[in-house]
Order: C-alpha cells, then sequence, then structure tokens
C-alpha cells in the first residue's frame, strides 16, 4: 500500500515550472497521475511508487511512502486528499490516565481533536457514515464512546497557551467565570500553588505561571474527560512533580485523562497507560498498540514494536550509569566566588570548575539565578565585584529566549555559520532551507540555534533550556549531538535544562541551584552527577532509581516500597 503526500504550503508549481507532473513516467504515457491546479494533486491509484516526483521537487513537497497493506483497514482520519493520514486510536480507559508520544506533527493532537469530537472520523474520505463508524468499533469499548460523545462531558488544555497569555483579565476573574463551588477553586489553587498571581492579569504572567493556570481552568470544569496536551512545559522540576502528582489525584473511576507529554520521565511517573505514535512527520502516525509505562517507555528507547514488527529506529538509545561515563581531570575552565545582584534579586556563586570533555548540567527552580549565571560566564552581563579570567577562553552562548524576528531564510544562516552536514541531517535543517527565521515554529527554531551554537569554534558551550519546544527524539538528538562534539573537540559544556532524563543522558556533572524564587539563588560546587541529583530530589522529596532492562531514570511512587527503602538509606538517586 502506498500514500502520496502534497505539502500544499510548500508546493509552487509557477516555479518549477510543475516539474513533478512533466518527470512523472505515468503521466509521460498519458494517464493523469499527476494533475497541476493551483497546487500538485497525485492519484495514489495510478502512482507506481517510483518517488521521482518526491526526489526531483525543489521544494521537498511531495512523499511517496509505502505502508504495510493491514493498516489499510485502520485509517482513522485524513485531511483531504494527498493530506496527513492517521492510522488507529488509542484506547481511552476510564478510571485511568493514559499518555500519547512520540515525534512532533504525528498525530497526537488530531487524535484529541477526535476524542473531543472537534474533529469526525471520515476513514480517509470526505465524510464517514454513522454504521461504519459503529461496524468499525464493534466490539470495542471506543464504541460506547462515540455513539454517546455528544453527551460526554469533556475538558481540554491546549498546547499552545498564546491565546490565554494575550487576555488582559484577571487570573481569578477567569476562575470564577468557570467554577462558582469556591471550595472547590480554594483546593485547586492551593494544590497548583497559584495563590500569589491571582490578581495579576493573564497576560502579565510568565509561562509556567500560564501553564499552572490553564491546568487549574481544566480541572476546573466537571468534566468525565480531560484531554491535557503538553502540561509541563516552561515548568521547573519541582513544579512538574506537582502537577503530576495534582493530576494523578483528579482520576477516579467514572473520569479519564489522557496527557500528550514529551519529559519521559514525568510521562512514566504520571501515566497508567501508553500509546506510542510513530511515522513521518506531517506524512502519517501511526497508534501502537497500548502498553504499561514502563513497557511502552523501553520500547521507544528500543525502537522497535514486536506487534507490528515495525522498527522506527536504526539503533536503540542506551543510557549509561555515571561511572561509564568518560571523563577527564584535566581542569580547562574554573570561576572565582561572585554575586551578582538586580534590585530585587541576589545570586551568590560558589567558586568552581569544569574539566576538558565534560558536559556540566545545571538545575534546580526557576528563577534562582541559572540563566544569570550562565550570562556572566558569557560576559553577557558584569559581575558585582572582581572579574572572571576568560580572555583566553572563547564562548559559545545558546540563550534562553530566541530571537525570531528575522527575515533571513534558513539557507544563509547554515551557510553563514558554517553548520556541517552531520548536525543539517541530525537536526533535519534541510528541510527548513527556504523558510525565513520569522516563520520558523518553536521547534524548528531551537533546532537551528543548538545547532548554530554547537558550529561555532569555542572552548565552552554555554547552552540554556535546549530541550523547550522539541519532542523526545529531537531532545535525545540534541543531547547525542552536545556528547559527541564535546567529547571530539576535548572542549566543555554547561546546559540548563528541567528535563531530569534529557540531563542524565547528556550530563556527567551538575551544579545544582538553591534559593527562593525571585528573591535569592546560591550555586553548588561542581558535583558528580550522582551527588548532585540526590541532594536536588532530597529537597524535593523523591526519589529515583535506574530501569534494570535500560538504565534511565525512573521516579519511584510515593511511599512505594523503593521510595521509602531509598529515603531510610538517604540514597535519593540509586544509581
Amino acid at each position: 500500500m502506498k500514500i502520496a503526500i502534497v505539502h500544499k504550503e510548500k508546493c509552487n508549481p509557477e516555479s518549477c515550472g510543475k516539474l513533478c507532473s512533466k518527470l512523472c513516467p505515468v503521466n509521460r504515457k498519458g494517464e493523469d497521475c499527476i494533475i497541476i491546479e493551483k497546487k500538485a494533486s497525485i492519484s495514489e491509484e495510478l502512482c507506481i511508487g517510483c518517488a521521482i516526483c518526491q526526489n526531483r521537487c525543489p521544494f521537498n513537497a511531495i512523499s511517496i511512502i509505502n505502508l504495510p497493506e493491514k493498516l489499510d483497514k485502520d485509517l482513522i482520519y485524513r485531511f483531504g486528499k494527498n493530506g496527513f493520514a492517521l492510522y488507529r486510536l488509542p484506547l481511552l480507559r476510564f478510571g485511568s490516565i493514559l499518555g500519547l508520544f512520540g515525534k512532533n506533527g504525528i498525530g497526537k493532537s488530531t487524535t484529541l481533536k477526535i476524542f473531543s469530537g472537534h474533529l469526525k472520523i471520515n476513514f480517509g474520505r470526505e465524510k464517514a457514515e454513522e454504521k461504519e463508524i459503529k461496524e468499525y468499533f464493534k466490539g470495542s469499548e471506543l464504541l460506547n464512546y462515540f455513539e454517546n460523545i455528544d453527551k460526554i462531558k469533556i475538558s481540554y488544555k491546549p498546547q499552545n497557551l498564546s491565546e490565554l497569555g494575550n487576555s488582559k483579565v484577571k487570573v481569578s476573574d477567569v476562575i470564577s467565570q468557570i467554577q462558582k463551588d469556591k471550595k472547590k477553586i480554594g483546593k485547586i489553587v492551593s494544590e497548583l500553588n497559584i495563590e500569589n498571581f491571582l490578581d495579576r492579569q493573564l497576560n502579565q504572567l510568565s509561562g509556567g505561571e500560564l501553564q499552572k493556570v490553564s491546568i487549574a481552568i481544566a480541572f476546573l470544569k466537571d468534566a468525565d474527560v480531560y484531554f491535557i496536551d503538553e502540561p509541563l512545559a516552561y515548568l521547573d522540576i519541582e513544579e512538574r512533580i506537582r502537577i503530576s502528582n495534582f493530576i494523578r489525584k483528579i482520576v477516579s473511576e467514572k473520569k479519564a485523562v489522557i496527557v500528550v507529554e514529551h519529559d519521559l520521565l514525568m510521562l512514566d511517573f504520571l501515566t497508567d497507560y501508553i500509546n506510542i505514535f510513530y511515522g513521518n512527520p506531517s506524512d502519517y502516525g501511526v497508534v501502537s498498540t497500548v502498553m504499561t509505562s514502563k513497557t511502552a517507555v523501553n520500547t521507544y528507547l528500543g525502537g522497535f514494536l514486536k506487534e507490528d514488527n515495525i522498527r522506527f529506529r536504526d539503533k536503540p538509545i542506551k543510557f549509561f550509569k555515571i561511572e561509564q561515563k568518560q571523563k577527564s581531570n584535566f581542569k580547562l575552565f574554573d570561576w572565582p566566588n561572585f554575586t551578582k545582584t538586580f534590585k530585587n534579586f541576589k545570586l551568590n556563586v560558589n567558586s568552581s570548575f569544569i574539566n576538558e570533555g565534560s558536559v556540566t548540567g545545571i538545575i534546580g527552580k526557576n528563577g534562582i539565578g541559572k540563566t544569570t549565571f550562565v550570562k556572566c560566564l558569557a560576559n553577557e552581563i558584569d559581575i558585582d565585584k572582581g572579574k572572571i579570567d576568560s580572555k583566553k577562553m572563547k564562548f559559545a552562548y545558546k540563550p534562553q529566549y530566541l530571537n525570531s524576528n528575522s527575515d533571513d531564510l534558513v539557507a544563509a544562516i547554515i551557510k553563514k555559520e558554517k553548520i556541517d552536514k552531520y548536525l543539517i541531517h541530525l537536526f533535519s535543517l534541510e528541510m527548513l532551507n527556504i523558510k525565513k527565521i520569522k516563520e520558523l515554529s518553536g521547534g524548528e527554531l531551537q533546532r537551528l540555534e543548538v545547532a548554530r551554537c554547537l558550529s561555532k569554534d569555542a572552548d565552552l558551550y554555554l547552552i540554556d533550556e535546549p530541550s523547550a519546544y522539541l519532542d523526545v527524539e529531537e531532545r535525545l538528538n540534541v543531547a547525542k549531538a552536545i556528547n559527541e562534539i564535546i567529547a571530539n573537540k576535548s572542549k566543555a559544556c554547561f546546559v540548563v535544562d528541567h528535563d531530569l532524563l534529557f540531563l542524565s543522558y547528556v550530563a556527567d556533572s551538575l551544579l545544582v541551584f538553591s534559593g527562593e524564587a525571585g528573591k535569592n539563588g546560591e550555586t553548588s560546587k561542581s558535583l558528580d552527577f550522582s551527588e548532585g541529583l540526590n541532594r536536588l530530589l532530597k529537597e524535593l522529596n523523591i526519589t529515583v532509581r535506574r530501569d534494570e532492562e535500560t538504565l534511565r531514570p525512573r521516579i519511584n511512587k510515593p511511599d512505594s516500597v523503593l521510595d521509602r527503602k531509598q529515603k531510610e538509606k538517604g540514597k535519593y538517586f540509586e544509581d
């Protein structure tokens, strides 16, 4: 079975002279496999799968894809002729939390829209009849769901918070419009820790504050099913734990929660079951059978689905214990004790160092000086007293907030910054060549800026929140690139991030920040990864162990046997 995808936004027949239709072997025999009107249209019945149109299209607007025949009967939804195709649906279970994860653009948000009733199942046609839908789901728990979808009360927390963030309405006013029960409001407001900004307008909130308000709005609604799209973005590790514990408390026998999330450590902790999404972004997505959370994450890292006999990654992703990571004892850079004071905030930095070939993770709550520390090292801002001796050092800095206002083409940036083929391929930058910087999504811009930073000739790389906006696969690619480049160049790198699984994959040591958000912060000395993570987890009162199969970190369930044992031994991180 083959499908033909035409990305209408990329297709430009006037500029290419209708090249695909001229080169198509079927067209040259006199049949109409590719028809050009305003955009290209490809007949999947006549297409022979030669992929000449795909390979010769100058705009990468066409994909010709061969799929297993058995998927043909599982086509659930298609966005018109030659549009994105979604195969299968997850199994929604009341009384549990279901997680969905996979690459961006592979059908997770489409799935939520189908379950919420915003999109109607069409089986790849213009419209599907009710009797067809009943026949397809006959014998499945989903039949009852779709038969009663108009009666089911649904609450949806969107991924994109820009609409909410542009509002000038007070947080308290929004909440009171949704829920009149003051006791319920008080409980959720307290559990999500949003009391301190109830009187502020939505457009005055930070990304993390806005995220927590959007979660409160979703769960203040009296619903049967809650669809929660990326609830942990913008949040530090403490708040991620808080939100996860909060969502777990909400579930009852009569309620169901579906969560889309890219932080695998937290998704494993938060959910009971997971469906993996695989396929080609923007072309098609396939939903795996449902698995327990542990099995699903391990299967994803392994890259092979036994049930579908599909390998979606060439090599498994492997984690290593800290002692297995190669380290150098050669000190590359050190810094003295110093302070940096702003109007209402003070950062105290303890002297320490970073070794050649080392990747040091920087972790701690939001608002306690992590980005300030990195900017001080990079000489982006001056310290209060003294000077950091960095004259002989060359720095490469990727900031937390990225500038997206440029009219420059991605291709021009790649050429100017001399980004090599390895990074171009790893981060799929060739697909962005003809886009302007201001046209890039958050994830596309992040990939470009990380590649841009790593391409610079530097001694010390300072990379602030590289996992933001990236899907699971992209995060692991970034970690892989950082490790390989730092090792090959014998340089060093600081990485600021909140994704513990990402940091455990990329870092061999940690700087742990403590303090009161918005008031003060203090750095630890450079610590071995296990020691640093143990210190952080003790403050958070959670324990983490290595998975016996993959060695990836896993959070223990609160007050479980493993949780109690590790706390008794004082080993909050069991490496």
